[in-house]
């Protein structure tokens, strides 16, 4: 469920990034210019769409970025650059054949490039098109800040939510969503401490390989952070202090304490301190020793972005535990031990002249130290030595620990940082080095840039316990100012990439000669530092010294033409908005690939650099307005009591169970039994209107009440959809359910609860009522008695089952049904469009005329317009000479003389391993199978493989492919037929031979498949029902037949309002005519304005995607025109979309209705996909799929008005 949003943000970087290089990994791919604005432009507006903000969206593009951040930047692209040329090389080593044309150099994607500076004209030109055109952006404030403002994106959009809450009149329920795919955007919401944030990102998906086809916007699912909700769970995880403490609890005060404590596992800004890793449990460690700490702090460690440091010690002092405990895993290890006798651990590197004096007794004793723990280790062979145990037979052993542990701390400063002399000079630069980072980074994400030129000058952070007496410094930063374009330019970019520089600052990155050529190294070292992942590694390049470089380019800067100059400069944000009165024509900035915009009405504004700078305040924290009022679609675990605890219960977030310990929360059982009797709930729910699924509180209608033994239910006419409001009753029945039903309702029960359990980590215990509900799909405009104009909640026809101790009653929520519309003439005024509901011309889409003489009468002028629609009849009966055949495995077996097995295996994935079973070299394995069908995924490749029920299906696609490949490798096949039982398969075992060569074979493979098309085919979910693509043709086929009749005509009509459906904004979500089913090859028409398909397109239905909730089915639609931001499903370029029921209205079944034959057979019903909670019951469905006949039909009983009489 999507909430309200006010405000949408956007960090635009990630959208650059994923419509501009999708895939790294193929060498192959290019794109060109025209294409990466297109698919920026289309991505905005599948978020705006999905979001809806009512008052403002932000643009914000990464401008020249704090020099802290440009030492990440700068690693970043010296690795991209580097991993694209291994690639290439790799790929021409095999005799690959690359394009011809560049390829897209991804570091591009840096203020000041002209990349940059094209990409920022078309955005400007876009926002103009889009105010202009597309009504759902003319009533909100659009901003963009481009690549020319100095500031990355995500600060800049958190420096203008600071300066909108700094103002006196700002609306503390403002309702934000932040686009992005930074982890830190988390912490940068929570600072704004504000109550509706949620953070908007494509989902994650770990495990799995990346995907090779760059997906559409419209096939990407995409996920909703609530930090609402996290800050609850936030105050649960450290509730436990709330007694210990002296001072005031304030969860405001904790969550900025939690953002401090995140930035001690390293971040964009500073490395990591050692061994401290999110994925070794650093977290929960910062967070224990927080709450040991925090009673002894006497108040908060993070007031308001100021590090109170006499805090920040005590804590970090608690925390360099840690260390010791460490090191001490460490120093109880044999091979250590060895190593150390061995050499003497660089003490002569090491030594500092201070400490070689005052050790210079304990030198002697050292090696017998080590010799008696040896000998205790040899001794006690078989026995697991701990310090205690060595301890026991050596009393200075204490010291001998604190001794190595100052060793081993040394050197990691000595390999790490390349010191020769780790004194007490260095330690104390070191910890004041790090403490001035962290108060650098809590001021730039609570206030801002407090310093443009502040670094942190090393890869590496020194141990916590090195980080002391820094309670008493003195920590103040220069603003400086930002580096220009060209500046950052030179200072993040490779030599590889130095033709995205002007001419005459290229030598300065190549030549010998170059004052600054030691920046830009071909060859460097990583370093992984104790991470897993090779793009988590340090990349070991010097660090720009800023006055070199500037001297060095100040000689060229002369050299620079009148268009480089203008692109090295610093700009003020946009802001547009839309204005009736103006009208002018705006230039294309491509004219040959987009039109330039006849008749633009925006009007914009300039914002001054500093415009949104707040000045610091201490302690100054917005209270969170905390009323009972609750916001729909914003999560929260107030309602429902429960309890709260820590467990390790493996929940499942992101495709596994998680590994750590969960936040469990358990619903509390009302101990009033009688009022969780089946009767007693149905007399307080049964028709009413209460919030389910909770913690995400959607509303519903209740219809039915169930213990699995008695059920009460709604006994209403059908498509009723009537709240039963304060002391109304509604009109009941009661029935007792049998024994079918009984287990169905078990089972329901059951797939509740293990859904809440596995996904959300809530345990519900027992359940004795469930109730059934429809779900709010949207509101629609009525009109009452006095011929006023209202808006009424619709319900989905679908009815879902809901355990009663997660449904809510009684709560305060918002309702945002606000509309200006109060009388016909604001619903229908002349100009706008409106779709015929009834009889004839259902479907149709006209022009409301001026009706101010009928109006009186109730009616609305309106002018149809009237298409030809193709002949599909005969099509449709001769279907199958044109579908793809599938046929079960053996047959394809017996045809190519292989085993059923066999055929199963090559459509799916065969892993081969180098080596051989007995002596496998490393981990890599190729995939050689066929990769047509995916069990786990659900997912199937349409015209090759079908999964019918439990079974897969082959056409004789598939056939040939197996027989080529049979063909070109038999031992392979005769090798896995042998070997069935083996689940992975080696090279060495397969091609024993000493002259054949198995990692060659396996290239060999792997080469013809990828260059096969069968590599690039689309897959398909399996609860996907579709027309083959040979089908699709001839229905293009027939619709080309049909532009050429051109039999469009016009009628003039005068219409009842509820015969009527108009395309609002209020109205999204609701279904225009409920009664309609949709069947393959029913015809339709998008009657939804804000999406990429134009409204009054009309189309053919092509694919069904059932779903577990019916607002969730999506139709495949082959549209009759090609169009901007179209997909291509089986069918032409750009004429596919996939829609749900609330944009289409169905021709077809309009035309079924006139004929008045209701009955039809072959209806190809939306299935649910398989629902986590089972079908509900059996006789409620009845209650809700009455079909009511329609003779002659000259209204539809669920258009948007239903009238109290039809005349």
């Amino acid at each position: 469920q999507i909430p309200e949003f006010d405000n949408l943000y956007l960090d635009m970087n990630g959208i650059i990034h994923q419509c501009s290089h999708p895939n790294d990994d193929d060498v192959h791919f290019r794109i060109s210019e025209d294409k990466i604005f297109a698919d920026i432009f289309h991505y905005l507006e599948i978020l705006f769409r999905i979001i809806k903000p009512r008052k403002v969206f932000f643009m914000a593009v990464d401008g020249v970025a704090p020099r802290a951040k440009m030492n990440q930047q700068r690693g970043r692209r010296f690795r991209s650059a580097k991993e694209a040329e291994d690639k290439i090389k790799k790929a021409l080593e095999k005799g690959e054949t690359l394009p011809t044309e560049a390829r897209f150099d991804s570091n591009c994607i840096t203020p000041g490039t002209e990349f940059m500076a094209r990409l920022h004209e078309h955005l400007k030109y876009f926002v103009n098109m889009k105010i202009s055109t597309d009504k759902s952006w003319q009533g909100v404030t659009v901003y963009l800040s481009g690549h020319e403002t100095p500031g990355e994106g995500e600060h800049k959009i958190m420096e203008f939510i600071r300066s909108e809450k700094a103002k006196p009149h700002h609306d503390p329920n403002t309702r934000h969503c932040l686009y992005g795919l930074d982890a830190d955007l988390i912490m940068l919401g929570l600072t704004s401490h504000e109550a509706h944030f949620a953070l908007l990102r494509e989902e994650v998906r770990f495990g799995g390989k990346k995907s090779q086809r760059a997906c559409a916007p419209e096939e990407t699912t995409f996920h909703l952070l609530h930090l609402s909700l996290m800050r609850e769970y936030i105050d649960y995880e450290f509730s436990p202090v709330k007694e210990k403490i002296s001072f005031g609890y304030d969860i405001e005060r904790i969550i900025d304490d939690w953002i401090l404590m995140g930035f001690l596992v390293g971040n964009d800004f500073i490395p990591h301190l050692p061994h401290l890793h999110i994925n070794h449990d650093a977290l929960p460690l910062l967070y224990r020793t927080y709450m040991a700490i925090l009673p002894e702090l006497g108040g908060y460690i993070n007031e308001n972005g100021h590090l109170n440091l006499k805090r920040f010690e005590k804590y970090l002092t608690r925390l360099s535990d840690f260390d010791r405990e460490h090191f001490s895993e460490v120093f109880v290890d044999l091979k250590w031990f060895e190593s150390k006798v061995g050499n003497k651990y660089l003490n002569e590197a090491a030594g500092i002249a201070a400490e070689e004096a005052r050790k210079k007794e304990q030198k002697k004793q050292k090696a017998e130290e080590n010799s008696i723990c040896l000998a205790a280790l040899e001794k006690n062979e078989g026995e697991v030595v701990t310090p205690k145990t060595v301890s026991e037979d050596e009393p200075e052993d204490d010291d001998l620990f604190e001794t190595e542990f100052r060793q081993y701390k040394r050197t990691y400063y000595m390999t790490k940082m390349g010191v020769e002399v780790v004194s007490d000079d260095f330690l104390a630069d070191q910890a004041e080095c790090y403490v001035q980072a962290i108060q650098w980074i809590l001021h730039y994400y609570y206030h801002g840039v407090q310093s443009w030129s502040w670094y942190y000058p090393y890869h590496y952070a020194p141990y916590l316990s090195d980080i002391r007496n820094i309670s008493e410094l003195k920590i103040k930063f220069e603003l400086g100012k930002p580096f220009m374009p060209f500046e950052q330019l030179l200072a993040v970019l490779p030599a590889a990439s130095k033709d995205l520089l002007p001419k005459c600052y290229q030598h300065l990155m190549i030549s010998q000669d170059s004052p600054i050529i030691e920046y830009y190294p071909p060859d460097f070292k990583t370093d992984l530092n104790g991470k897993q992942q090779e793009w988590e590694a340090v990349v070991l390049i010097p660090f720009i010294d800023e006055k070199r470089l500037l001297q060095a380019m100040a000689s060229c800067n002369k050299c620079l033409k009148e268009e480089e100059k203008q692109r090295n400069t610093h700009s003020a944000c946009l802001t547009y908005w839309y204005d009736k009165d103006a009208e002018f024509q705006y230039m294309s900035p491509w004219p040959e690939k987009f039109p330039a915009i006849e008749r633009c009405h925006t009007r914009y504004k300039t914002i001054p650099l500093d415009a949104w700078h707040v000045e610091i305040t201490h302690n100054k924290i917005t209270k969170i307005n905390k009323s009972a009022l609750y916001f729909c679609g914003f999560p929260t675990l107030k309602h429902i009591k429960h309890k709260f605890y820590l467990r390790k219960s493996g929940v499942q977030v992101f495709q596994q169970s998680s590994h750590g310990e969960n936040m469990m929360l358990e619903i509390i059982a009302d101990e009033n039994t009688k009022e969780q009797m089946v009767e007693n709930v149905a007399a307080l729910v049964l028709g009413k209107r209460v919030f389910v699924n909770w913690p995400h509180l959607e509303e519903a209608r209740v219809v039915a009440v169930s213990d699995g033994e008695t059920k009460f239910y709604l006994e209403e006419p059908h498509g009723t959809q009537k709240l039963y409001m304060g002391d109304a009753v509604p009109p009941a029945k009661v029935s007792y359910v049998g024994d079918k039903e009984q287990s169905m309702w078990l089972k329901e029960v059951q797939g509740i609860s293990e859904h809440y359990q596995r996904r959300k980590g809530i345990i519900l215990h027992e359940t004795s009522v469930v109730v059934y509900a429809q779900l709010l799909t949207g509101n629609r405009y009525q009109l009452n008695q006095n011929g006023e104009v209202y808006l009424e909640k619709q319900w989905s026809k679908q009815v879902l089952p809901f355990v009663y101790q997660t449904v809510v009653k009684d709560i305060k929520a918002f309702d945002s049904c606000f509309s200006n519309i109060k009388t016909l003439d604001d619903l229908f005024p002349p100009g706008s469009t409106a779709f015929m509901l009834g009889s004839p011309y259902y479907g149709c889409m006209g022009e409301v005329q001026d009706s101010c003489d009928v109006i009186t009468e109730g009616r609305i002028r309106v002018v149809f317009n009237i298409p030809c629609e193709p002949h599909l009849d005969p099509l449709i009966q001769n279907q199958h000479k044109y579908s793809v055949k599938y046929n079960p495995a053996y047959i394809l077996a017996s045809r190519l003389g292989v085993s059923g097995y066999l055929v199963s295996r090559f459509t799916g994935s065969i892993f081969i391993g180098r080596g051989s079973k007995k002596n496998p070299h490393g981990d890599h394995k190729a995939n050689v199978g066929l990769n047509l069908k995916f069990n786990k995924k659900n997912e199937e490749v349409p015209g090759y493989t079908k999964k019918v029920g439990n079974e897969w299906m082959y056409s004789s696609a598939v056939e040939q492919l197996l027989a080529e490949y049979l063909e070109r490798v038999p031992e392979l096949f005769s090798y896995i037929a042998k070997n069935s039982q083996e689940d992975i398969f080696y090279e060495d075992d397969i091609w024993p031979g000493e002259d054949e060569n198995g990692a060659e074979k396996v290239q060999e493979i792997v080469a013809w498949l990828k260059a096969h098309p069968v590599s690039s085919l689309s897959r398909s979910s399996c609860d996907l029902q579709i027309l083959d693509a040979a089908i699709v043709e001839k229905i293009e086929e027939e619709i080309e037949k049909c532009k050429q009749r051109k039999s469009n005509k016009k009628v003039r009509v005068t219409v009842k309002p509820h015969l009527l459906y108009r395309p609002l904004e209020q109205q999204n979500g609701v279904v225009p005519d409920r009664d309609a089913e949709y069947r393959m090859f029913d015809r339709v028409v998008n009657v939804r304005e804000n999406f990429s398909v134009p409204v009054g397109l009309r189309g053919t239905i092509i694919g069904i995607k059932g779903a577990s909730r019916e607002t969730d089915v999506l139709f495949e639609v082959l549209f009759d025109e090609e169009f901007l931001g179209g997909l291509t499903i089986r069918c032409s370029p750009a004429r596919g979309y996939r829609l749900p029921s609330s944009a289409l209205i169905n021709l077809s079944h309009g035309s079924r209705s006139e004929m008045g034959n209701q009955k039809l057979t072959a209806i190809v019903k939306p299935q649910p996909a398989v629902n986590n909670y089972s079908s509900y019951a059996s006789d409620l469905s009845s209650v809700c799929s009455q079909k009511v006949h329609l003779g002659g039909l000259n209204h539809s009983p669920r258009s948007l008005f239903v009238p109290t009489q039809v005349r």
